[in-house]
């Protein structure tokens, strides 16, 4: 119900934007920049409303399942983000070891470490080193999202994965909520913590199987029922 009320006027200032411009004519160009800048904030409560859904009715958006090759996926999603990493000081080393395929849909697993990796690279603004790790477990493989920023504090861990919780300035607190959501459709887990090494750094891992698992429903912290 809340996803048809917000998306009603969504498409309704959507429209009138396009009528202005077509109105206007060449003498919307005086103003290109903040039509431009509406369009991106209504495209931006598309996107909340589209990862609410999607979250609250995971069988309706669910899609094919693939044996995916894990470091194929991340050389991928390096390419989406490409224009992100060539504005930065940061270095991406790779360390694909994984062999193992594993059971998702190859656009959510796109979106997940999408996601993963555009946190990185915003926790390292004056540079740093991006680790993208890929090994073999007993079942599946996973993939490790490795940064040298300012790493995780205590609270921040403890939330980390709460809806509406952010430490950006511009977030919304809902990527690492969905993705973890999409990883638990087909039974696998997103964790994180600071580097294992002892280094400045975060550290996020997502751990997958070779086949879709069915996930387990433990308690949440509010007492209700969650899949984990």
């Amino acid at each position: 119900s809340i996803a048809h009320e917000i998306n009603n006027p969504i498409a309704v200032m959507q429209g009138n934007l396009d009528l202005m411009r077509d109105t206007l004519g060449p003498n919307a160009q005086a103003v290109g920049g903040e039509l431009a800048l509406l369009d991106q904030q209504i495209e931006r409560m598309r996107i909340i409303v589209t990862q609410l859904l999607q979250y609250a009715r995971p069988t309706e958006y669910a899609g094919y399942v693939d044996a995916l090759d894990l470091n194929r996926t991340v050389s991928d999603c390096l390419v989406l983000v490409g224009h992100l990493l060539a504005s930065t000081q940061i270095a991406v080393k790779r360390e694909p070891h994984a062999t193992h395929r594993v059971g998702i849909n190859r656009q959510e697993l796109q979106q997940v470490i999408i996601n993963l990796m555009i946190n990185a690279i915003q926790a390292m603004p004056d540079g740093g080193e991006l680790v993208l790790r890929t090994q073999d477990t007993d079942g599946g493989a996973l993939l490790q999202v490795i940064d040298t920023g300012p790493g995780l504090s205590p609270a921040a861990q403890e939330r980390l994965f709460r809806p509406f919780f952010t430490t950006k300035n511009d977030g919304n607190g809902l990527g690492l909520w969905i993705s973890q959501g999409l990883v638990e459709r087909y039974g696998g887990q997103v964790t994180a913590g600071n580097r294992p090494d002892g280094a400045r750094g975060a550290a996020f891992t997502v751990s997958l199987f070779t086949e879709p698992q069915a996930p387990v429903a433990t308690p949440t912290r509010d007492g209700r029922p969650g899949a984990r």
